[in-house]
């Protein structure tokens, strides 16, 4: 028999509309994993945009020895800035930090007689995981001492830590999710094959093939992951927009950024999962429960 795609969405409604309850059950449940693995989608992708805009902000300083020589200083820039791992380093002169110091503490920078900060140079990292790297590069260099390396490598842990956590948080929950509503469609593709055995045998009789037979259940669980998919889709979007003008107008010193999600491509995403999901429920159940 000929594909007949008109037949087998027709066949696909009639059987959700016979099984309304399981169907609504099997499209709410995809609606809520898809949901988890769109708001784990949403919170990787902030907290990665977070850490990437810290990171550009965080700093590795190095002072120099009092004795180091202008020389010594040079040399030492233009290694630093070779090395991969740096985006950009900056010079600090004796009077440059001088200078920073009277505008920021002028109380106490007016009692001083001489200057005693030391020159350094400022380092900017493309990945602020690569910190603990750079700073034993500087010490191993022998420009630096390790006392006169400073940088936030506990609050770069920390940031990396947390991520760890909720990334595999969200994974576990949405797996959970994933394999009850691959469960849920398949019970209700095998009720609609329960309900229909009879006509499913005239159909075998007739010459009707097992592809045949099959597709309007998979078509049908195609369906219901695609119903439940798509409205999570747009529920994960409006959240993200919410979240975003949220953040901006109550955190305005955190840097969430609008950008920080592509919501075409999450939408996409997340509604071939579900529609994956849809379409394997259903396969499962035809190929253990269709008996004809």
């Amino acid at each position: 028999m000929r594909f007949n795609l008109g037949f087998f969405l027709r066949e696909a409604f009639k059987n959700m509309r016979l099984n309304l309850l399981m169907s609504v059950t099997a499209a709410t449940t995809t609606f809520m994993c898809i949901l988890v693995l769109g708001i784990g989608m949403l919170v990787n992708a902030h907290v990665s945009d977070i850490i990437r805009s810290i990171g550009e902000r965080v700093e590795i300083t190095a002072f120099f020895p009092e004795d180091a020589t202008q020389q010594e200083i040079r040399q030492a820039r233009e290694e630093v800035q070779s090395w991969p791992e740096v985006r950009e380093s900056t010079y600090v002169s004796k009077e440059e930090a001088l200078q920073r110091f009277q505008e920021s503490l002028p109380e106490i920078a007016q009692n001083l007689e001489d200057n005693p900060l030391p020159a350094s140079i400022e380092i900017s990292l493309h990945d602020p995981a690569d910190s603990q790297a750079v700073a034993d590069r500087l010490v191993e260099s022998g420009y630096f001492a390790r006392e006169d390396i400073s940088y936030p490598a506990q609050t770069i842990d920390r940031l990396n830590t947390i991520t760890g956590y909720i990334t595999w948080a969200l994974r576990g929950a949405t797996a959970l999710f994933l394999i009850s509503s691959v469960l849920l469609i398949s019970n209700a593709i095998r009720l609609s094959i329960f309900a229909r055995r009879k006509e499913i045998e005239i159909q075998k009789l007739v010459g009707a093939s097992d592809n045949f037979v099959r597709m309007p259940f998979v078509v049908e669980g195609m369906v219901q992951g695609l119903i439940g998919s798509a409205v999570a889709a747009l529920v994960v979007v409006w959240l993200n927009f919410f979240f975003v003008d949220w953040a901006n107008r109550n955190i305005p010193f955190f840097p969430i950024s609008a950008t920080a999600v592509d919501t075409v491509s999450t939408m996409a995403i997340l509604i071939a999962v579900g529609v994956i999901i849809g379409v394997a429920g259903s396969y499962l159940s035809v190929r253990r429960f269709l008996k004809v």
